[in-house]
């Protein structure tokens, strides 16, 4: 393989990794929301339920609420910024994985001429 094959063979490496760590971040960020939206709706079955102490403390409950609820939205916003990165590692692993497939066919038809080459030098030896 030529340098520029190996190179782009490396970036390409590099750019998958890239794309599987922002896929993690976004799925972290996205069980994050969901166990925030849990918590909000555990808290809320705690306030109405029978013998709490939400007729004492509701305050608490409710700014306990808003605290999950604006978690949530919190971890949906950067679920939606690491999307934005998934697909922009996506593009650019694709152009790579283009350029790659574009260098290691240039091998190949060197090598191809360059065989090609040798037989014609050892016919014209003989």
């Amino acid at each position: 393989m030529s340098r520029r094959t190996d190179r782009l063979t490396k970036v390409l490496t590099l750019q998958e990794k890239l794309k599987k760590l922002h896929e993690t971040r976004q799925a972290t960020h996205a069980s994050n929301a969901r166990m925030a939206q849990a918590e909000a709706e555990d808290i809320v079955a705690a306030f109405n339920a029978e013998g709490s102490l939400s007729s004492i403390f509701p305050e608490l409950y409710h700014a306990r609420v808003a605290s999950a609820s604006a978690a949530r939205q919190q971890h949906l916003a950067n679920a939606h910024v690491e999307a934005g990165r998934v697909a922009k590692a996506s593009a650019r692993a694709d152009a790579v994985g283009r350029e790659l497939n574009v260098s290691k066919r240039a091998d190949a038809r060197a090598a191809e001429e360059r065989d090609q080459m040798e037989a014609v030098s050892r016919r014209a030896a003989k």
